[in-house]
């Protein structure tokens, strides 16, 4: 008898997440990945006009499930709904590659590893002490950057800028109320929010640069988590061209996707850029901190090991009764 599939749904997914317990795994994943431990495959389609769906599968040597991930974003599910998201995970065991449960996620699960991996490299690349950050987006996305980077360091002053204005004030005073001690406020430009800022988080859907290559400052950081396909650009190609270090979370995908590839479909080459990807740079124990002589730049598309690794975190996967659902 076929074991019976355990659907889990969004709350109780939710009720187990947080951001603190998410940076370790993550890290350790992309470490894996970047050592040629782990396996990941990424897909991105675009089913209808204004639909995208990520398709991400992972398998990490010796964990007892793999992963396969649907994410979906979606215009026309926005207006109907609010949120454009969707999505669900398929854990399965790893050897007898039988389903073993349904994350009906609803993409929560992306929101939080995406936020660790941005952290993990913001709090890499930045030099020791308080950061005084720009946020560039307003959304889902742009709030889990905040919340967990405030796991891994003091943030003393935020200027969040985007496109709507209005959603820029709301998220600033939803943060400010979570972090009382920082002073955080609006941005009239992207340029405003960016002077004076040791770190510029991008979280957003653009398709076009946020800024001019000649606004990022000697000194200053800038992650870039939104530009996970190959219709969307955050960072401009001459800013990549010029920062002294570029990272990336994986090569493979930079090549096909974001910011990077935009760079190189200008004619810039892999060599011009420098790109590294950050779980080597981890494993190597390369030094990354900004020296404030420098900039640095990161890229990010997401990882299916990002989204294992969270997994793997929520339930005791380890022995599974044929006919039961993971602790």
């Amino acid at each position: 008898m076929t074991p019976a599939l355990r659907h889990i749904t969004r709350e109780e997914i939710a009720a187990r997440l947080s951001h603190a317990a998410l940076l370790s795994p993550v890290r350790q994943a992309m470490i894996a990945y970047s050592t040629g431990k782990a396996t990941a495959a990424a897909q991105v389609l675009f089913p209808a006009p204004g639909a995208d769906v990520h398709v991400k599968s992972a398998v990490l040597p010796g964990a007892p499930i793999f992963t396969v991930k649907l994410a979906g974003w979606s215009e026309s599910l926005k207006a109907g709904t609010g949120s454009g998201h969707s999505g669900l995970i398929l854990a399965c065991c790893s050897k007898t590659c039988r389903p073993l449960a349904l994350l009906h996620d609803g993409h929560l699960i992306s929101d939080y590893r995406t936020g660790a991996a941005g952290a993990l490299a913001a709090h890499s690349c930045l030099s020791a002490g308080p950061v005084d950050a720009a946020l560039l987006g307003a959304g889902t996305q742009a709030r889990h950057q905040i919340q967990a980077l405030a796991q891994l360091r003091e943030i003393r002053s935020l200027r969040i800028w985007a496109r709507r204005p209005e959603a820029a004030r709301s998220l600033s005073a939803s943060l400010q109320a979570e972090f009382p001690a920082s002073r955080i406020s609006t941005a009239g430009s992207t340029a405003e929010a960016m002077r004076g800022a040791r770190l510029v988080v991008c979280a957003t859907a653009a398709t076009e640069p946020l800024f001019q290559a000649a606004d990022v400052k000697t000194g200053q950081t800038v992650i870039s988590i939104g530009s996970d396909d190959e219709t969307k650009c955050e960072i401009p190609a001459a800013l990549l061209a010029r920062a002294d270090k570029v990272f990336t979370d994986s090569l493979e995908q930079a090549r096909a996707y974001g910011n990077a590839a935009r760079a190189l479909s200008f004619g810039l080459t892999e060599a011009e850029l420098g790109m590294q990807e950050l779980g080597a740079a981890w494993a190597n124990n390369d030094r990354l901190r900004n020296n404030g002589r420098q900039v640095i730049a990161c890229s990010l598309t997401g990882l299916g090991v990002q989204d294992l690794a969270a997994v793997s975190t929520l339930f005791n996967w380890e022995t599974p009764r044929a006919n039961s659902a993971p602790a």
